[in-house]
């Protein structure tokens, strides 16, 4: 399939392919995800945050940010054969930003593919049961973030009442839930 680029902004690029038949398909594309599941074992508690953000208001979250800030970088990135180690250092990079923590020995729990043809946008989901709390966080000028830990049925109970608004990490997180024998 030839492709040509219609658009390029900086994260969002949009891409006509022509398929065999000489239909065209446009396909949005934005840099891959992360998100970062911080467990305290001992406490069982979860990490989120609480953004105030300009597009959504007031959002609830599992930390994390793009894996790199732009498609270009991306595509750089994505020739290379083991993207694991790049998914890993984005979310140990947005986790000591945003929440304080260093992470020791993350590991990539899933991956969430965009829904349809049309948008890619992977989000990697990534667990730390290991971590030390740096004691700052590191906020870039535009981010309204503060963290609070909750206890696994106040998590499970956020995202079953929407309280967690991003539908995929709701998702991650019940899987993750489910899959350490918590529900």
């Amino acid at each position: 399939m030839s492709e040509t680029i219609k658009y390029e902004g900086s994260i969002i690029r949009v891409v006509s392919k022509l398929s065999p038949s000489g239909k065209e398909l446009e396909v949005a594309t934005r840099p891959p995800g992360t998100r970062i599941i911080i467990h305290n074992l001992v406490e069982n508690k979860i990490l989120l945050t609480h953004e105030i953000r300009l597009d959504i208001g007031e959002d609830y979250r599992l930390p994390g940010g793009k894996v790199r800030d732009t498609n270009n970088e991306w595509d750089i990135i994505s020739k290379d054969s083991n993207l694991n180690d790049f998914i890993i250092e984005a979310g140990a990079k947005e986790s000591r930003e945003e929440c304080g923590y260093e992470l020791n020995n993350p590991v990539i729990f899933t991956t969430s593919t965009s829904g349809g043809p049309t948008v890619k946008w992977d989000l990697y989901y990534i667990v730390a049961t290991d971590f030390a709390d740096l004691g700052h966080q590191e906020l870039e000028v535009d981010e309204q973030i503060t963290t609070k830990w909750y206890s696994v049925d106040e998590v499970k109970e956020m995202c079953l009442t929407v309280k967690l608004q991003e539908g995929r990490s709701v998702a991650a997180l019940l899987q993750y839930l489910h899959s350490i024998g918590k529900i």
